[in-house]
């Protein structure tokens, strides 16, 4: 009976509908199609922005009965394949001639259509959008279909960004060079930046040919290790594995070897143990150190390398996020930009040895010194700790605690039962011990398990932003809701202060309630595939990142490190 009296209405709006005055009809809604960005990749989004003429409404793409007509959009595009289409969420009204409520959309909204695939060198401005909606106001009125196409003037557009960003080459290498020297200013560097210098300070007066070979060493050494990166990062874009810069940092085994060696290296340099090797051997490794120190200051440039990965200084980001889209040729050369840049103070000291006279002579003043530089190394430890509780949890990062302390044990026995003198075969078999503690240990006792932080966690921690999803991204963009998405690690230091300076300056969070921008975070700490591929859209392979995306759909993508009033610029024109 409900049918039948639902039917006897629907039929008599839509007859009511072919006679009515002008007053019951509706002229077709303003569309705007626009991408997430001018140049669209897989992953970005076309929006279709509607107005719908005042006093008036349509279906949403869900309706209560089977009478009513959705709102539906066909995507036609040669060589484009759409995700889902994502819809703004609808109002709910009562309609008291139908006795129900109905799903409508009003005034202006944005519809998302994500980009699941697009073919090279095809012009995305060539699609065309089917949009077709049913009209209701104290009537509802016959379905209708029209169809959006881009401005023509976008349309002759020839998109071809992978060509575009071939010819920057040489500004990517010129950036690359740029950041890697910067790196040396970074705070992970820094430690190993001053046993370098104290190492060129013993050096004083030695040869310019032994000199240049210290300085060549050093710098083989960081090339060594950035070409073995660039070689794993190429083998595993080969087996589809999402990989972002510091991604090693990523995993707690890595981690925890770091902290392990960077506190027996403290413990040395405190003079709790040495490392020596016996008799002929000694002497020729000490031979060896007298000629240049080949070995040793290889050994140190493989060690800064190690530390400097998870400080994306800026300009280093953006080269680093072209090197991982460009082809493997195009990677070894910005990697190697990377390692000469951050090679580069070493060279110009060993090349200009006649500098080194301006420092101190060595003398006692040197044991101190030695023994000072521990303690930053110290504090790298306690930063690298930090980093593996966060990934893990208290239970293994106090396991890991018990490690660390036998490793204390192991270097202070060393110091009592195997120093040099004693026989060398001791020296051996304790650190054997303790290699092969630390071994079942990690796998049969410490074990540790990756701990995602989840959204309550990040609500707990701060309140103002939420965990980031691609999905919640494009529901409040669909709704017209602007929304800051910032990238961030626990092990990245330059992230942690444009935490501390910029984000929870007073003036900026003013900003961000008084505009509403919803504030969204992606935790890179562990390893985050959702989170790189978003980063991957913008042409960056890791942290620091942010974006701001407008109410209106406009993008703007920030540099790694930022400024309070950078910021405040970019939240004004919200």
């Amino acid at each position: 009976m409900r049918f039948a009296t639902i039917f006897v209405i629907l039929v008599s709006l839509v007859y009511s509908q072919e006679i009515s005055f002008s007053m019951n009809s509706m002229e077709p809604p303003k569309t705007e199609m626009f991408y997430s960005r001018e140049f669209p990749k897989a992953g970005d989004t076309l929006y279709l922005k509607v107005t719908v003429p005042q006093g008036w409404k349509i279906n949403s793409n869900r309706v209560p009965e089977d009478f009513l007509v959705p709102s539906s959009i066909e995507a036609i595009a040669k060589g484009i394949v759409f995700d889902s289409v994502l819809w703004s969420k609808p109002i709910v009204e009562h309609n008291e001639l139908l006795n129900m409520d109905l799903l409508l959309l009003r005034d202006t909204f944005t519809v998302a259509l994500p980009i699941k695939f697009i073919e090279d060198n095809y012009n995305p401005y060539d699609a065309k959008l089917k949009f077709t909606y049913q009209a209701c106001s104290k009537i509802c009125l016959p379905p209708k279909t029209i169809e959006i196409y881009f401005n023509p003037a976008l349309q002759k557009k020839k998109v071809e960004p992978q060509i575009k960003e071939k010819s920057s080459l040489p500004i990517y290498i010129l950036l690359a060079f740029i950041g890697g020297l910067l790196l040396n200013a970074m705070p992970c560097v820094l430690p190993i930046l001053f046993l370098k210098i104290f190492d060129l300070v013993k050096k004083t007066g030695e040869s310019k040919r032994n000199m240049l070979k210290w300085g060549l060493a050093t710098a083989s050494g960081i090339c060594f290790s950035f070409f073995v990166i660039a070689l794993i990062i190429s083998g595993l874009r080969l087996t589809g594995n999402a990989v972002g810069w510091g991604f090693q940092f990523q995993h707690p085994t890595y981690t925890a070897a770091m902290v392990l060696c960077l506190a027996i290296f403290a413990l040395n340099l405190w003079g709790v143990f040495e490392i020596w090797m016996p008799g002929n051997v000694l002497n020729v490794w000490e031979k060896r150190t007298k000629e240049g120190g080949f070995r040793g200051a290889f050994a140190y440039g493989i060690l800064l390398v190690l530390l400097s990965t998870p400080c994306s200084a800026p300009f280093l980001g953006t080269a680093i996020g072209f090197a991982f889209t460009a082809t493997t040729v195009e990677l070894f050369a910005v990697f190697a930009a990377v390692a000469i840049g951050l090679s580069f103070p070493y060279i110009i000291l060993s090349v200009f040895p006649q500098w080194t006279k301006k420092l101190p002579r060595p003398g006692d003043w040197m044991l101190i010194l030695k023994q000072f530089l521990g303690f930053p190394l110290l504090l790298t430890v306690a930063w690298l700790f930090w980093i593996f509780y966060r990934q893990t949890g208290p239970e293994s990062a106090l396991r890991l605690g018990l490690l660390l302390c036998t490793a204390g044990f192991f270097a202070w026995l060393s110091g009592i039962l195997a120093k040099p003198g004693k026989p060398w075969l001791r020296f051996v078999l304790l650190w054997l011990v303790f290699i092969l503690i630390y071994v079942f240990s990690w796998t049969l006792w410490v074990d540790p398990q990756i701990h995602d932080m989840s959204a309550e966690e990040i609500a707990l921690e701060n309140p103002e932003w939420i965990l980031f999803s691609q999905k919640k991204l494009d529901s409040l963009q669909g709704e017209g809701i602007a929304v800051w998405v910032n990238g961030s690690a626990e092990w990245c230091i330059t992230c942690k202060m444009n935490e501390k300076v910029v984000f929870e300056n007073e003036e900026v969070k003013e900003l961000f309630e008084k505009k509403k921008i919803v504030r969204m975070r992606a935790d890179y700490t562990n390893s985050n595939h959702d989170a790189l591929t978003f980063f991957e859209k913008y042409g960056r392979e890791g942290v620091p990142f942010d974006l701001f995306l407008s109410s209106r759909g406009e993008t703007i993508l920030l540099p790694e490190l930022l400024t309070v009033d950078g910021v405040v610029e970019i939240l004004a024109l919200e």
